[in-house]
C-alpha cells in the first residue's frame, strides 16, 4: 500500500484547526502520515496540534517563514509516495485520499485531483464552481490550456488541497516557490503537472475550501507585492507550458491569464496593468471580460468599458468605507 504524506502549514488557524486535522484522521484510507509546520502562529494554533500529536502525526516549527516554506519543510520531513497539502482551514471528504489514490492505479507519474467546494460556515452551504475545466488526460498541457481560458473562459484556479501528487514529479520539479506573495499554488502545480504524464480526474469526492467574509484569504490580496507575484507566477506558467506547446490555444489561455492580471491591477497600480496587456497583447490579445460588480457597474462595463467599471467599483468601495 503506498505511503500519503500530508503536509499542513499553519498560522493563526486555532479556530478551524482540530476540524481540519480529523477530516485527515477519519481519511478510509489507512497508511497515512501527518506532517504539521506552524509558521510562527501567535495564537495556540501550535498547541492545539501539538495536542494531536502521535507516532503518524509530527508537529514541529518552520525553519524558514510563509506557507511556501513551510511546505517546502514539511516535503523534506516527509517520506510518503503521494503528497497531499492541505491548508489548515480546509476538509477534505472521508474518501478523498483513498480514491485519488487508486485512481492513479500505482502511477508515481501522474496527478490526481477532484472538484473543491467553496464554504463558508457549513459544507453543505458551499458552492462548486468547476465545470468541464476538470477532465482526466495524458497530456497536462492540454488540461492547462482549458483551465486558463485556451478554450473558453478562464476558470484559473485549482485549489491546492484538491491535488494529490506523487513524491517523484515534486523531485524532478522543484519545491515551492518562496519568491511568489500570491498564486504560489497556481504555480507550483503549473510547474508539476507539465512535468507529469497526466492527470486523473477523480469526481466522486470533494476538496472543501474554506471562504472568508472579510476576505482574509491569501487568493484576496491585492497589495503590490500580491498583483508583482500575480504577473511573476504567470510569466512563469507562459514559460512552463510554452516548453510544451504554442499552439493557438496556448498562447490564448496566456493571453488570458496576463488580461485577468491586468484587470485585478487596476486603477490601483496602473503600471503592473500596461505591463500585463502588452504581454497579453503580445500572444494576441484576449477578450476575457470577468463579473466586476453588481448591475451598475456591469452596465459600466459594457458600454464604456472594464478599466472604467473598475475604478468606479474601486472607489466606491473606498467610500463606502470611510462612511
Amino acid at each position: 500500500m503506498k505511503k500519503v504524506s500530508v503536509i499542513i502549514p499553519l498560522y493563526n488557524a486555532s479556530e478551524f484547526l482540530s476540524t481540519t486535522i480529523n477530516s485527515v484522521l477519519k481519511q478510509s484510507y489507512s497508511n497515512i502520515e501527518v506532517i504539521i509546520i506552524d509558521d510562527n502562529s501567535t495564537d495556540d494554533s501550535f498547541d492545539k496540534a501539538l495536542s494531536f500529536k502521535s507516532d503518524n502525526l509530527m508537529v514541529v516549527k518552520n525553519k524558514g517563514k510563509g506557507a511556501c516554506s513551510a511546505r517546502n519543510y514539511g516535503f523534506d520531513l516527509s517520506t510518503g509516495d503521494y503528497i497531499q497539502f492541505l491548508d489548515a482551514d480546509d476538509i477534505l471528504s472521508p474518501d478523498k485520499i483513498e480514491k485519488q489514490v487508486k485512481a492513479l492505479k500505482g502511477a508515481l507519474d501522474q496527478l490526481a485531483v477532484c472538484n473543491t467546494i467553496h464554504f463558508i460556515d457549513r459544507l453543505e452551504d458551499g458552492i462548486c464552481t468547476d465545470g468541464n475545466h476538470l477532465f482526466s488526460t495524458s497530456a497536462p498541457e492540454k488540461f492547462f490550456i482549458n483551465l486558463w481560458g485556451g478554450n473558453s473562459l478562464p476558470t484559473n484556479m485549482v485549489q491546492t488541497s484538491a491535488w494529490l501528487t506523487p513524491r517523484a514529479i515534486i523531485e524532478n520539479a522543484g519545491p515551492w516557490n518562496n519568491l511568489l506573495a500570491k498564486d504560489q499554488d497556481g504555480e507550483f502545480f503549473a510547474r508539476v503537472g507539465l512535468q507529469s504524464k497526466g492527470i486523473v480526474y477523480v469526481s466522486e469526492v470533494k476538496n472543501y475550501y474554506r471562504k472568508y467574509i472579510n476576505g482574509s484569504n491569501i487568493a484576496s490580496h491585492n497589495k503590490r507585492e500580491h498583483l508583482e507575484s500575480n504577473l511573476l507566477a504567470t510569466d512563469l506558467k507562459a514559460k512552463y507550458l510554452f516548453s510544451k506547446t504554442e499552439s493557438k490555444s496556448a498562447k490564448k489561455a496566456i493571453a488570458s491569464q496576463f488580461k485577468w492580471v491586468a484587470i485585478e491591477a487596476w486603477p490601483m497600480f496602473p503600471g503592473i496593468t500596461r505591463q500585463a496587456l502588452k504581454k497579453s497583447n503580445k500572444l494576441g490579445g484576449s477578450d476575457y471580460l470577468p463579473v466586476l460588480g453588481g448591475k451598475i457597474i456591469e452596465t459600466i462595463k459594457f458600454k464604456f468599458g472594464w478599466k472604467l467599471a473598475k475604478a468606479v467599483s474601486y472607489y466606491g468601495h473606498l467610500y463606502s468605507k470611510t462612511k
